[in-house]
């Protein structure tokens, strides 16, 4: 047993070498000095100095505490200590009780000094959970110290400071030297104690001491619900002079038991009596681990957000937790589990190992990365891919010791310790890790596993770069409490379980943590860097917050044992732990997918904790399930498929395999490897789940348990086997560096082939190598299929037959009923061929989107190279070259990055020196690049970089010169240095001849061998050198169906024997001892004299499916070598579907029957000779569906409708909906599910028009869904649809009837607005009538045979108007009299700058309109604005102003009418003020209206003493209103319509005025005197 603190060192020794600027630690170093800002204006670091005073100063900055805002700003208002609120002000200490949340407002109780005034507070002493606050100025000094859950507060002055308690809520009462504060925030009581003899003074709210010539005091908060205040305030005086002084941690790990024991000690200093004990609060994580010998809590309890606060009297407690294991990686013990497919497998790793790491990036998405290619190559090496680990390794390790070293001038791939903040800082950064030392553990936690992994594959790694590695482990976790670089333990606190990510606690909710997955991460790193070094105190301190951590996410983020989370937390976990509360937001999205994901990502094989508890884990995928879109394919960017799968697989493997496999399709998230998914999830379904009630005696070990069988794991990182005990006795021997289960066979095989390729329909010859006794049977496979077994050497096997693709071989090697599978070899059949049918001529143009294609086949690795594994652009988009074609560029290539490569095969005409030209594309502003070209590993060019170009759509020209190309037929290779460029048209132009003449390679005509002849003759004579010089020739076989015997492959002409029935393919190279050519032949063995040509089916796929109605475009590539093909013809079983004579060969078959079909091609050629592809299962799947129009809301509202449409294929329903509504623009959509509700955004297929695909469901199931339509302005939602899986039902689809009886009027109109009145008959119940007038047009949806008024807003006064109106019913049959043509002219503009009304929006838009009215009183101007649309509701005002930007609320002066004075103006100046009215659904923004200040418009100022004085009654009226006005004399009154139309205009008897004229309905009143007048509303009954 090794303990830390006895043991306080530093983790290695360290050889410095310092210079100005730079210190080497071994082969690494880094800068001290600030290497400055990159081209982005990244790289920063945190602003000011510390504010730290006392003990405190002179040592490394602590943050990422819960107090930590107080080391960088003056003053912190979010320090929560539980159970208490605090709060620093320039007078003290403000202390209350929230019980979630922030502070706000709340300061029931100001502590402080009488004459303290001070500008900041700062730190002066800290302990493992600990902090002194200190406020000093010129004559005061306070010290107030608190500690994570300690009921007391303490405090210190100096001997002349009186102190100074300020009650500002509460009521308070004195006994003796103790003040009690009852109910001074949320019903909570809290006691000040003096020392003893002391007495208070009341001034007011203030309530003074000298503490009787002493100088501390303390306050506590009593437990909640208090009953007997006062005695609980005896009680608890025997803790009040009870002073911490410092607080310690300390920690053993137990290999023996597997046990981490946590001794958790305070020292005290007691000020007064004869107690010594302190009242410490014990958080759920410790007190539900108490060990056997330690104290327990026996005392009070608090309710706090974190849960139950135990209290506990004494000065030490310890906890101990189990450490359970972790792994590098899960055992390759797939091949157990059912579908699993090694070749499958070898394709996907293949899929990464070329990937590069990207030249943009940050410390984050760096250490993503480099985890997907560490766990990739983990899997390549269990699979005996060697050379693709290898070229992983190789990437990785540059990169990282990029990043550990630094080098003078470079601003990217760098660490800087910046000494003021006492933080080790990577550039470039990202989430705030430089300048808020946000998430170290994060970040560096993926460094260093990386580093692990390094040192595992390159033993002694660590003895030049551990040192470096060693030093971010200190700078996120230092053990050293004396360590004079970095503070102990930055991001873990050891009092409250678990770490911070926040460096400064910036937010008012406190510090916080989001991703415990990646913080269980960093702890997984430093167990394995620990163990793999042989250094016990990093490997004993991962352990230590693994154990630790792994209990707190439990308690705070999990809630497993359900006695955390408050009763309103609707999930079962949360994503954020804030200092006072938690949610399931993160910081980027709230979407629920997302605080589901970040909780797990990424998983490893330190991942397994979140298998430890099957009932939770059970339970929380059941809730995934009906909260996400998991189950159904949701394609959501915050929706992890991968990850959640393989959180599935810790309780039901089988099932996650089951839906990876079905949804093949998906897009990966950053970081994630498809190949890692893969391997997990089908080793995971070999072992089952972890059994988390065995551990081990070695720290990388685990046990798994499936259906009785035990699987027991360890990996051995040390250079001698080893033999791991486990607690229930079984020992496993590991050999040295080697990952061992118990279920390993101790046979092997290394398998090979005589040729890694073969014609289509061609063969190669397999054989195996084995190793160990006891080989019981060898089964060959390619892929999945089965295709020979041996049951005794030596092991071989022909593969034949073998259609056109890439063929993963493979063995497996049985021990009885155990079995290892070899490695895995793969087999191209088909050839590589120019997309266009011919070679790209030189001189000439290469447009780079036309890249050479394989035969039947994705060309991935074969004719090009892409990092990812879909193409982001929209031209040949079955391939992953992300290739757009550009009308202006053609066909282009972008999305480029390091590492991908293209090739292209060319036919030279001329032997020379050329230029090329090209067009590229760069929106970096450093520009992209390089790249070159190669042809058989050989550049032919420069190095190729590329400048800014301002956009990725900003094309530019270029030229370089002296491309070298050799006369003949070649395949030239583009070479992605480095990317962020994209690129178009090549175009080689003829320049210069070659400084040398190279040989001339001509390997002869194809050879036709006629059966039974078994020999032939190839011919080189044709090859010459220009210059007349000797030249020696080399043939070599690529291929073939045997290995044939060259009678001398150096002669011109050899003889070749041993031939069987088959094509061969021989490379001759000639050289001239400087320079070298090559050529290749073919040579057909056959019965006749004609080959049969060959045929491949390239779409559609291997059990691919179809709606029915779809078309289905069948394609395939044809071949011929002794000549040209014919027809290819295409079958459904043995029916021909029809025949196309001409590459490329297509068929597009209509309207195939629902079922499952064969489809196949036979292919003929000149000869009549004949081939026939393979076979390609398809099925077509009925499409039933249902459809409906409505206009019903559930929130907002709809002005026409939308209709929804169900279409059931297969076990998949798709789901549409279109808005039918015109006045809404910028349309998205989102899918409600009803129950469990659900939200996932539509994909948009054109208009207004959006689908979703709901998969796996089931005939006869019910579903239900919704739609909301987010707009610019607002939002509407429909009612919820429910629909049964598989039904067929008309709905109102049926109606095939149109509108009747369709008339179309003008009505009133106004200087800025005309209403068109419209009526029709339909038997649907509605009618859709649509106005066109301009570039505008308008939708109104109205009720059948009832009159419906559309109001056009925002025209031109005194401006004529034509308008084409026409009607439909909701399913869109249209009326037989469209379209109704109308003209109409507005009246003359009314408005003026002080008042008047309008419909012109600058957002979102209105139905009917609004007014307003600008009135200058002194400096001040008040503003009025009323919202007169009648379909708007819950609506508030806010007033705008256009220069500089501001927004205030206005005041509701009744109705929707808003005012609000503003002060502080210049007569005469203009102002542009406008109005934003909120409702129910959305806002709507008046335009912008000038006004200049003083500006009393005549007659259309607001008379306020009118408008006080005036009455108006009845209201509602029916024949007449009358209108009593005793200090104003009336002038005038006009009646307007809502929509601003002059009704009537009454000069004389205004007392009195008809309306029985009118109809009934709502109107507008504008009464005018002498002053002005005011507008108000009445009803027309």
């Amino acid at each position: 047993m090794k303990n830390l603190v006895l043991s306080i060192l530093l983790f290695v020794l360290y050889t410095w070498s310092y210079s100005a600027q730079t210190t080497s630690v071994g082969s690494a170093s880094y800068t001290n000095s600030y290497p400055g800002a990159d081209s982005a204006g990244r790289n920063g670091f945190p602003s000011g100095t510390p504010q730290l005073s006392g003990n405190a100063q002179g040592k490394p900055v602590p943050t990422n505490d819960w107090w930590s805002k107080l080391v960088k700003e003056n003053h912190a208002g979010n320090l929560f200590n539980y159970p208490m609120t605090m709060k620093t002000t320039d007078n003290g200490l403000i202390v209350t009780y929230i019980p979630w949340g922030v502070i706000g407002d709340s300061a029931p109780i100001e502590v402080g000094l009488t004459g303290l005034n001070t500008n900041k507070a700062t730190v002066s002493d800290h302990s493992d959970w600990t902090v002194t606050m200190n406020w000093k100025d010129s004559s005061h000094e306070l010290k107030a110290t608190s500690g994570i859950g300690m009921p007391f507060l303490y405090f210190e002055k100096d001997d002349n400071d009186i102190v100074e308690i300020k009650i500002n809520s509460g009521n308070v009462s004195i006994s003796g030297e103790l003040l009690t504060v009852q109910n001074a925030s949320d019903n909570q009581d809290f006691v000040f104690y003096a020392p003893t003899g002391s007495s208070w003074s009341v001034s007011g709210n203030t309530y003074t001491s000298s503490l009787n010539g002493k100088n501390y005091w303390s306050m506590v908060m009593l437990p909640q619900n208090t009953s007997n205040v006062n005695g609980v305030a005896q009680e608890l005086k025997k803790y009040a002079y009870v002073f911490p002084s410092n607080t310690t941690t300390s920690w053993s790990y137990n290999e023996n038991t597997s046990k981490l024991t946590t001794d958790f000690e305070v020292t005290t200093d007691v000020k007064e009596g004869t107690h010594t004990n302190m009242l410490l609060g014990l958080l759920p994580h410790q007190w539900y681990n108490l060990t056997s010998n330690s104290p327990v809590p026996s005392s009070y309890t608090y309710s706090s957000v974190r849960g139950e606060l135990k209290m506990l009297e004494g000065n030490s407690f310890t906890v101990e937790n189990t450490f359970k294991g972790i792994l590098p990686t899960l055992p390759y013990l797939a091949n157990y589990s059912d579908g699993f497919n090694p070749s499958e497998m070898n394709a996907k790793i293949a899929n990464i190992e070329n990937d590069g790491l990207a030249e943009w990036t940050d410390s984050y998405n760096e250490g993503q990365v480099m985890n997907r290619l560490v766990q990739t190559a983990r899997i390549a090496d269990q699979t005996g891919n060697v050379e693709a680990r290898d070229k992983m390794i190789a990437t990785l390790k540059e990169r990282l010791e990029d990043w550990l070293t630094y080098q003078s001038g470079e601003k990217a791939f760098l660490f800087y310790y910046n000494t003021t903040w006492s933080a080790l800082l990577g550039y470039p950064s990202g989430h705030g890790q430089d300048n808020n030392i946000n998430d170290h553990h994060f970040h560096w936690g993926y460094f260093i596993h990386a580093a692990a992994f390094m040192e595992q594959f390159e033993p002694g790694w660590s003895a030049k770069w551990g040192d470096m590695i060693d030093l971010l482990i200190r700078d996120a976790a230092s053990t050293d409490r004396n360590d004079t670089k970095f503070p102990f333990l930055r991001n873990f606190s050891p009092y409250a379980g678990h770490s911070w990510a926040n460096g400064f606690a910036s937010f008012p909710q406190g510090n916080d943590q989001e991703s415990t997955s990646e913080s269980m991460q960093f702890a997984s790193s430093l167990i394995h860097w620990g163990t793999i070094t042989e250094n016990d105190v990093i490997r004993d301190l991962g352990i230590y917050i693994y154990t630790t951590e792994q209990t707190a996410i439990e308690e705070y983020w999990f809630d497993i044992h359900e006695r955390n989370f408050a009763s309103n937390q609707q999930y079962s976990l949360v994503s954020r732990v804030w200092g006072n509360s938690y949610d399931n937001g993160t910081f980027w999205t709230s979407d629920i997918a997302a605080s589901y994901g970040i909780e797990m990502y990424p998983i490893h094989g330190g991942s397994f904790y979140l298998g430890h508890d099957q009932e939770y884990s059970k339970k929380l995928w059941s809730e995934i399930t009906s909260k996400t879109g998991v189950l159904s394919k949701e394609d959501n960017d915050n929706l992890w498929h991968d990850t959640y799968w393989k959180y599935l697989s810790f309780t039901n493997p089988q099932e996650a395999v089951n839906l990876y496999n079905a949804y093949p399709e998906r897009n990966l998230k950053f970081g994630i490897s498809d190949a890692q998914t893969y391997h997990w999830l089908h080793s995971a379904n070999a072992m089952g789940v972890v059994d988390a009630s065995i551990t081990s005696d070695y720290p990388i070990a685990s046990v798994f348990k499936q259906n009785g069988v035990t699987t027991y794991v360890a990996h051995n990182y040390s250079d001698s086997e080893i033999t791991v005990t486990y607690s229930d006795g079984f020992q496993l021997v590991v050999p040295a560096n080697k990952m061992a289960t118990n279920r390993d066979a101790t046979v092997s095989g290394v398998i090979s082939s005589d040729f890694n390729q073969a014609y289509a329909n061609g063969s190669v010859n397999l054989s195996l190598a084995t190793s160990g006794t006891g080989v019981t049977k060898v089964d060959f496979y390619d892929g999945t299929t089965l295709i020979g077994s041996k049951s005794e050497a030596p092991f071989e096997l022909k593969a034949k037959d073998l259609i056109i693709g890439v063929h993963g071989m493979y063995a497996k090697v049985y021990q009885g009923s155990n079995f290892n599978v070899s490695n895995i070899i793969q087999v191209q059949v088909g050839e590589q061929a120019p997309f266009l049918g011919s070679p790209f001529a030189i001189p000439g143009i290469i447009e780079p989107g036309n890249y050479d294609v394989f035969e039947g086949a994705i060309g991935q690795n074969i004719t090009y190279l892409d990092s990812s594994l879909n193409n982001e652009g929209d031209y040949r988009t079955q391939e992953y070259v992300d290739a757009v074609s550009s009308n202006s560029e053609g066909k282009t290539v972008g999305w480029l990055t390091k590492g991908e490569w293209l090739e292209y095969t060319v036919e030279v005409q001329t032997s020379g020196k050329y230029n090329l030209n090209f067009r590229y594309a760069s929106g970096n502003s450093n520009g992209g690049g390089p790249f070159y070209l190669e042809i058989d590993g050989t550049k032919i060019s420069s190095n190729i970089s590329v400048s800014g170009t301002g956009d990725w759509n900003s094309w530019a020209s270029k030229t370089v010169n002296n491309v070298e190309f050799t006369k003949g037929k070649h395949i030239v290779r583009l070479v992605i240095t480095n990317g962020e460029f994209n690129l178009g048209k090549l175009n080689f132009s003829y320049s210069a001849p070659l400084d040398y003449v190279p040989p001339v390679a001509d390997a002869g005509d194809n050879v036709v061998v006629i059966m039974p002849e078994t020999t032939a003759t190839l011919d080189g004579s044709s090859s010459n050198d220009p210059e007349g010089e000797a030249i020696t020739y080399n043939w070599e076989q690529i291929y073939g169906p045997s290995t044939i015997s060259f009678s001398n492959n150096a002669q011109v002409s050899p003889t070749i024997s041993n031939l069987e029935e088959g094509i061969y393919k021989f490379k001759l190279t000639v050289s001239d001892a400087t320079y070298t050519a090559n050529d290749e032949v073919l040579v057909l063995v056959q019965e006749t004299s004609n080959s049969n040509p060959t045929v491949s089916i390239s779409s559609p796929t291997e059990n691919q499916s179809f709606a029915q109605g779809t078309d289905i475009v069948i394609s395939a590539s044809a071949s011929d070598l002794d000549g040209t093909i014919s027809k290819v013809e295409f079958y459904d079983g043995d029916t021909k579907l029809g025949e196309d004579t001409t590459s490329p060969y297509e068929y597009t078959w209509v309207n195939a029957d629902v079922g499952d079909h064969q489809i196949k091609a036979i292919v003929t050629d000149n000869n009549s000779g004949q081939g026939t592809s393979q076979t390609v299962n398809i099925s077509v799947e009925e499409v039933k569906s249902c459809s409906e129009a409505s206009s019903q809301a559930t929130q907002g509202t709809f002005s026409t409708g939308y209709t929804v449409l169900y279409e059931t294929v297969g076990n998949s329903v798709s789901v549409t909906f279109e808005l039918l509504d015109t006045n809404k623009a910028g349309a998205v959509a989102y899918l409600w599910k009803e129950s469990p509700f659900e939200e996932s955004q539509m994909e948009n297929i054109g208009g207004r028009k959006f689908k979703k695909i709901i998969g796996g469901v089931s005939t006869g199931e019910t579903i239900s869904y919704a739609c909301k339509f987010a707009y610019s302005g607002g939002m509407s939602v429909t009612k919820y649809f429910s629909y049964v899986v598989g039904n067929n039902c008309s709905g109102n689809s049926s109606d095939e009837e149109a509108p009747k009886n369709f008339t179309a009027q003008i009505g009133s109109r106004t200087s800025r607005s005309i209403e068109i009145l419209l009526n029709a008959t339909d038997d649907s119940g509605s009618v859709v009538y649509t106005v066109l007038y301009g570039s505008s047009s308008q939708d109104i949806k109205g009720d059948s045979g009832v009159e419906t008024s559309l109001i056009i807003n925002n025209l031109n006064p005194e401006t004529s108007y034509t308008f084409n109106v026409n009607a439909k019913d909701m399913i869109g049959n249209a009326a037989s009299n469209n379209s109704i043509v109308l003209q109409a002219t507005t009246t003359e503009d009314t408005n003026t700058s002080c008042s008047g009304s309008s419909g012109e929006a600058q957002q979102g838009a209105f139905s009917e309109g609004y007014s307003y009215n600008f009135e200058t009183i002194g400096t001040n101007v008040k503003f009025t604005f009323e919202l007169l649309d009648t379909d708007k509701s819950g609506v508030v005002a806010y007033l705008w102003r256009q220069t500089p930007f501001g927004e205030i609320q206005m005041d509701n002066a009744g109705g929707n009418k808003f005012t609000k004075t503003i002060s502080g103006f210049t007569n005469g100046e203009t102002i542009r003020y406008a109005c934003k009215f909120a409702f129910a659904g959305g806002l709507a923004v008046t335009k912008y209206f000038s006004y200049k200040v003083g500006d009393n418009c005549p007659l259309n100022v607001e008379d306020n003493i009118l408008i006080q004085s005036v009455r108006i009654f009845p209201n509602p009226a029916r024949n007449y209103i009358h209108i009593d006005s005793p200090l104003r004399t009336l002038k005038k009154v006009e009646i307007y319509s809502l929509m601003g139309k002059k009704l009537k205009v009454v000069h004389s008897n205004t007392e009195n005025i008809f309306i029985d004229d009118l109809s009934s309905g709502l109107y507008l009143i504008r009464v005018f005197s002498e002053d002005g007048n005011f507008v108000t509303k009445f009803l027309k009954e």
